[in-house]
């Protein structure tokens, strides 16, 4: 199912314009390191010489005192496709913004984009820059600890893969209580 360009520039336009608007808003999460191990599904591109699978990840990240959050991430898939491993191991480096939290459920919603490396080893080994986009939602199960539900988009830049990876987590938070302040 292929969607136009004019759907894809309007969505992308009304996604950018209710971030733009919800940014005010927006509250501070408690500053400080966290540590985000979690498990997921990567779907490589029906082109790449690679398969889908499952796969694991471990992010390390800083949580300034603001909506914004930096993590370094480490993911690895064995990527099986005809019978053979396609080691697929990712190296990135994202910024996350969270959206206003809802109150009543705990729920975090965030935006996420970065860089990094796609390394695949196997009859094809490569090891490519990419990009990535996409969000997810936390939830928080106590001021330390949530649990992450993260999708991304992986475009590969120089041979123009669009992979996609779905994982869940638990997101560790060390550091201070969150300040809180007044409008």
């Amino acid at each position: 199912m292929a969607i136009s360009f004019t759907k894809r520039t309007l969505f992308s336009g009304v996604l950018m314009a209710s971030t733009l608007t919800t940014m005010a808003y927006a509250e501070p999460s408690k500053p400080g390191f966290t540590l985000t191990p979690s498990l997921g599904f990567y779907n490589t591109d029906n082109d790449r010489d690679a398969g889908n699978d499952h796969s694991y990840a471990l992010g390390l990240g800083y949580q300034f005192n603001s909506p914004l959050a930096i993590e370094a991430t480490y993911l690895h898939s064995d990527a099986r496709k005809r019978g053979r491993d396609h080691d697929l191991d990712q190296y990135r480096v994202d910024g996350l913004y969270s959206l206003p939290k809802f109150t009543q459920v705990d729920l975090t919603p965030y935006l996420a984009a970065g860089v990094g490396l796609t390394d695949v080893d196997g009859t094809d080994s490569s090891t490519n820059l990419f990009i990535n986009a996409g969000g997810g939602v936390k939830y928080a199960l106590n001021q330390d600890v949530s649990l992450r539900a993260d999708f991304r988009l992986v475009k590969d830049i120089e041979d123009n893969y669009l992979d996609n990876v779905a994982s869940i987590g638990v997101q560790y938070a060390f550091g201070e209580p969150a300040l809180q302040y007044s409008n």
